[in-house]
């Protein structure tokens, strides 16, 4: 305890060289818990409310055990500002020889073969705007150490340019490829293995988990101690990777990169070029097909009664595409390995379309997104297969987040990731929430979920929009109700209303920093993750609690299977699920102790629901009001802090 608090107490390391920096107990018992699960060899929850200090709470007692680790963040912004920012200023004060390392999925590393073939063919087509950005490219990564795309703040965003410059799983040539050791991608992972600690994301953290499983290489190295920051995304993530899936962006791509390659020989094999233009047209016919159908949520059923025809001309062009593509594949390492990859996805495309009645313990269906589709199969629950690799004797498993406990406790979460013998401990928020927050639901408002909702809520709040003299933050549940919300508002000239969508995201969070009493719509990329600190926020509105759709795929087989066993999947998997989303959206207001505003929530029935009790009891505890002056005299500051206020409770059914 002593080391901790010569770095976090109040006359400790960090208040020395940390402007602004605040000690805070709270903190310290964190950092002592996780020092004595490392210690321990032992798996840990432990929620961190907002303003904790979690990332230094957790960094301190990693960096003095000297032991391996690694740590997973929730974004790659967040890894970024972990690698960059708090982890050096740490390692600098406690070893100054600690080894370290930044580590991310192979699409965020410039592909040097790539890059190079790239710039031959658009050189050759003429595309001048394009060559351009190709050139910047490149001439950046003569400059760049570490290949990181993210540098290139005008490009690493960009869709059309990025699968020109980086490789896939698919079409990455490993150690065939002429430009191997110049490779960023596996510089970083050579760094990784030296490295006394590795920050990586969640997405690659449970790809190579799940590599593991099926003893193919791995992706990181082995450690003893793993900490998971933003746990409460673990579920979905792993479940990404604990199943099978193909896309059309995967065949499309084959198809382009053949192309390529034949571009590259002078264009002069007729045959596989028809194949090839053969097999996007098939797979366009697929894509539009899927488009109209919207979210295919039961696979069998589709694919007799309408998807029969379509998935077969995918099949047969395929199937045309691997006889030219064999007898081809000797003019170049390149077609050999698009003939390699023909195989593969072929098999798995023809695997995964097939009706087949699969056990409640898998669901498979279709998801639709702009420029194309995936087809899954996932397993319902993923606590098997992760309990499998959390449970061992090492490494030892740290989960943290602001959001993991439901009424207090962890049982949703430990049950989700298959955890046995763990430590769970909740550490409060330092905020004063009872002073700096009043919660406002609006009476009269019609159930959610309807554009009749959407409609009241907007009109109800029109005087808060009109009277903030900050800035207004409004999280919705659905694009619709977003949609819906803008247009009502852009009536409103005395507004000035930014929406998501109009500007990238980073752009748009800028506009919003820099606009006196703006209003942001968002949905959901934007209920976590933002940190609109020293924003000006003041008013925070999310429409609805985020139940997740009953009907959605995942969803759907939860409730069945959680029914099979005689439970309730309302409350053991739907309600936990919004309650830990809201709490996420709710953490978008508070975040330092000098913030102080209104949060509205615009459903009715965490007051009149019995479930609400829960729901009230998991946020943190603060004064709700349904009455609208008092609301809103709060808001400009025309009144006493929360007086009058009363804490609701909610009814039973």
């Amino acid at each position: 305890m002593q080391m901790l608090k010569d770095f976090l107490g109040k006359e400790g390391e960090l208040s020395r060289v940390v402007p602004d920096f605040v000690s805070r107990p709270v903190q310290i018992q964190m950092a002592q818990t996780i020092g004595d699960a490392i210690s321990e060899g032992r798996n840990a929850l432990l929620e961190a409310g907002t303003g904790t200090g979690k990332t230094y709470a957790y960094l301190v007692p990693l960096i003095e055990s000297g032991k391996k680790v690694i740590i997973s963040t929730g974004t790659k912004n967040l890894q970024d500002q972990l690698y960059f920012q708090d982890l050096p200023l740490i390692a600098s004060l406690i070893n100054n020889g600690y080894r370290t390392a930044l580590l991310k999925g192979r699409g965020n590393y410039v592909c040097p073969e790539r890059l190079d073939k790239s710039l031959k063919v658009i050189s050759g087509n003429g595309a001048t705007n394009l060559l351009d950005k190709l050139v910047r490219v490149r001439e950046w990564s003569a400059r760049s150490r570490s290949g990181d795309i993210t540098e290139l703040s005008d490009f690493h965003d960009d869709a059309g340019i990025v699968p020109l410059i980086t490789s896939t799983r698919d079409n990455c040539l490993g150690g065939s490829c002429p430009r191997f050791d110049e490779c960023p991608l596996y510089r970083a992972r050579d760094a990784a293995n030296e490295a006394d600690l590795v920050v990586v994301n969640h997405h690659l953290l449970f790809a190579d988990l799940a590599l593991r499983e099926e003893n193919l290489v791995q992706l990181l190295p082995n450690v003893e101690v793993i900490v998971v920051d933003e746990a409460h995304q673990v579920p979905e993530v792993a479940r990404h990777f604990f199943g099978s899936r193909i896309g059309s962006g995967q065949i499309l791509e084959l198809a382009r990169d053949i192309k390529r390659e034949l571009f590259l020989l002078g264009n002069d094999d007729r045959e596989l070029l028809d194949s090839t233009n053969k097999l996007e047209q098939a797979l366009g016919n697929m894509i539009a097909l899927v488009g109209a159908s919207g979210e295919i949520r039961d696979l069998s059923d589709w694919l007799e009664s309408q998807g029969c025809d379509v998935v077969d001309g995918v099949d047969m062009a395929l199937g045309e595409l691997l006889v030219d593509l064999d007898i081809a594949a000797a003019r170049s390492r390149g077609l050999l390995h698009c003939l390699q990859r023909a195989n593969r996805l072929t098999d798995q495309f023809a695997l995964l379309t097939e009706p087949s009645s699969l056990d409640q313990d898998y669901v498979h269906w279709i998801q639709v997104h702009p420029r194309g589709f995936v087809v899954h199969v996932s397993p319902v629950s993923i606590s098997r297969e992760l309990s499998a690799h959390f449970n061992k004797p090492a490494p030892s498993w740290i989960f943290t987040s602001a959001t993991l406990a439901v009424g207090g406790k962890f049982d949703h979460i430990r049950e989700s990731l298959g955890l046995e013998d763990v430590i769970e401990k909740q550490f409060a928020s330092p905020f004063e929430y009872a002073a700096q927050v009043l919660a406002y639901v609006p009476e009269d408002l019609p159930l959610p979920g309807t554009d009749l909702h959407t409609r009241t809520l907007v009109d109800s709040l029109l005087p808060f929009f009109k009277a903030n003299p900050g800035k207004t933050f409004c999280l919705f549940t659905s694009h619709r109700a977003l949609k819906l919300a803008g247009e009502l508002l852009a009536t409103e000239d005395d507004l000035h209303v930014l929406s998501q969508g109009q500007l990238p995201k980073s752009e748009l969070l800028r506009q919003f920093r820099r606009t006196p009493r703006c209003i942001l719509l968002a949905t959901q990329s934007f209920w976590e993750g933002v940190d609109l600190r020293g924003a000006g926020l003041k008013c925070l509105v999310i429409d609805k609690l985020p139940f997740a759709s009953p009907e959605e795929p995942i969803s759907r087989a939860m409730i069945n299977s959680i029914a099979s066993s005689g439970g309730n999947g309302f409350m053991e998997y739907l309600l936990p699920q919004a309650i830990i989303s809201l709490k996420q959206g709710f953490g978008r207001l508070i975040r330092q102790e000098s913030d102080e505003g209104l949060f509205v929530l615009g459903d009715p029935r965490v007051m009149t629901k019995s479930y609400g009790k829960l729901v009230l009891a998991s946020l943190p505890p603060m004064c709700w009001t349904t009455d609208q002056s008092q609301a809103l005299d709060h808001l400009t500051g025309t009144n006493e802090k929360n007086a009058g206020s009363e804490w609701y409770e909610p009814v039973s059914d």
